[in-house]
């Protein structure tokens, strides 16, 4: 594989999501964003993640309540923050990482590597001496967020796409994916040709084909289901 591959991919098969936040970590480290012909067709996801978006949507179901989560890459695993809790129309989420290698107290050649997550102790794992890196890699990758179920004058259930708002703090943000759970799971995707300034948009103007317009990867999927550009 080359080194346009993995900055970049290939468009012709599904990317799993171990792909996808390598990439990430990846692309960020490169200091690019993808080029538009080079988003995948399709992303891929366990069933542990989904766990997490059911969960998240189901809290925002019984409430109303916005809420988060963040990914992070912490030195080689996927860190997932605690849930926020905000309101019906906006959610703020956050999350302190950090990571620890110590001599193991009992395994000789072994260092004990410890992740924390806001100061509490996330994941802890055994690792070979020679495997402990000499710089310690953490970042954020991307946020997702709910937005809670409406009904219509006829009692038609229905939900908001994503915001004038939530597209703003995506661009300001400097990072290359956002997602939004409903009753299905949406992923953009920033590129190359999507533009830096994007404080103009108003709540009227997001639809797919705009984003598309925006030369943004719009992505949707059902719940444990493949999500698919469209």
């Amino acid at each position: 594989m080359g080194l346009f591959d993995i900055f970049f991919g290939s468009s012709d098969s599904t990317t799993s999501f171990y792909q996808l936040y390598n990439k990430l970590k990846d692309w960020k480290r490169a200091g690019v964003y993808p080029f538009t012909y080079n988003l995948p067709k399709a992303i891929s996801f366990p069933n542990d993640f989904w766990k997490k978006i059911i969960s998240i949507q189901k809290q925002t179901l019984s409430d109303g309540n916005e809420r988060a989560m963040s990914i992070y890459w912490a030195d080689g695993d996927l860190v997932v923050s605690p849930i926020n809790t905000g309101n019906s129309s906006s959610v703020t989420s956050s999350g302190n990482i950090s990571v620890r290698y110590t001599p193991h107290p009992t395994r000789k050649g072994y260092f004990r590597k410890e992740v924390f997550l806001n100061s509490s102790l996330y994941k802890r794992l055994d690792v070979y001496e020679k495997k402990v890196p000499k710089k310690i890699d953490v970042s954020y990758l991307f946020n997702m967020h709910t937005h809670p179920r409406h009904e219509d004058s006829n009692g038609v259930g229905y939900y908001n796409f994503f915001s004038a708002q939530d597209i703003k703090s995506f661009i300001n943000s400097n990072v290359t994916v956002t997602g939004l759970i409903t009753d299905k799971l949406w992923l953009l995707m920033r590129t190359d040709k999507t533009p830096n300034n994007l404080n103009q948009l108003e709540d009227k103007d997001i639809t797919i084909d705009r984003l598309n317009s925006l030369e943004m990867g719009v992505y949707e999927g059902e719940f444990y289901k493949t999500l698919t550009k469209i």
